[in-house]
């Protein structure tokens, strides 16, 4: 097997590993905020990538192994398809070995492994989002945008940039709208909505602030930009409608990503029963 062969398969065979963990930091998604994902030359971002790809074909191998057995014992008549194992072109010694079967094997494999990785980081990521340190996906911020989604609230900016003049400074307070982050987690970016304009100055050894009569519908502002910022979560409490106690209502809608994937698997799933299940007439 050629080096060139080789390197294609190893980065087809880590690509469910990538996926997984793309999807795992989008669980923790907010409305302001999306979560940095690892960069891939990170020793952080290596670790996950490589955890997450022995997670899933784990997973895929184990299924490969007993998924026919539990089908079989359901009474499910398969289709005659080759098996989608990505795994058998890994056996061949010469590129010329390979057959339509394999090819499709190995294809039709990688896309069921992708769809694996996207429910296995999906998953971990719920489980990391309700059970698990904030902090894995917002760092710095964890506790602070945790406490906005959990609550019915937004949260406030409040920026120190700087323009300066005779020792004034120029600050704006808005909602935040959405909040980009640098590789450390922490502010670099931020977009403010409903601006208003104030100025510090020093009055008796202590700063003061003065509104100005300029408001702002949008504003955006980078690191540059400021000597700093802070952040606070305001929540919205209506003390006229009572929250009666949750037995099972509706579930949250599946999210837009996730509803391609698992619209194909219900289509592919019911094409295969009804094939699997036709009658056959040449008998």
């Amino acid at each position: 097997m050629g080096l060139t062969l080789v390197a294609i398969l190893t980065a087809a065979m880590l690509l469910p590993g990538i996926l997984a963990v793309r999807i795992f930091y989008r669980a923790g998604q907010t409305n302001e905020v999306e979560p940095t994902v690892p960069s891939l030359g990170s020793t952080q971002g290596i670790a996950l990538v490589g955890m997450f790809s022995v997670v899933v074909h784990f997973l895929y191998a184990f299924l490969l192994r007993e998924g026919p057995g539990w089908l079989r014992a359901t009474g499910v008549q398969l289709i005659d398809l080759p098996a989608p194992n990505p795994y058998d072109i890994l056996r061949m010694r010469e590129a010329g070995q390979a057959t339509p079967d394999h090819v499709f094997a190995l294809f039709f494999g990688l896309a069921c492994l992708c769809l694996l990785a996207m429910a296995v980081g999906w998953v971990s990521g719920l489980l990391v989002v309700r059970g698990g340190d904030p902090a894995i996906f917002h760092g710095p911020l964890g506790g602070l945008l945790t406490t906005k989604r959990d609550d019915d609230g937004f949260v406030t900016a409040y920026v120190l940039s700087k323009l300066e003049k005779d020792g004034r400074a120029v600050g704006y307070q808005g909602t935040v709208a959405s909040l980009l982050r640098d590789d450390d987690r922490f502010p670099a970016k931020v977009l403010l909505r409903q601006v208003s304009v104030f100025y510090l100055e020093f009055a008796d050894d202590r700063p003061v602030r003065r509104e100005m009569a300029e408001t702002i519908d949008w504003i955006a502002l980078s690191a540059a930009d400021w000597h700093n910022i802070a952040f606070r979560v305001f929540k919205v409490v209506d003390d006229m409608q009572e929250q009666p106690a949750s037995t099972g209502g509706p579930t949250a809608p599946l999210p837009r990503w996730l509803r391609v994937p698992v619209m194909f698997l219900a289509i592919a799933s019911g094409a295969r029963l009804l094939l699997g299940s036709r009658p056959n007439h040449g008998d």
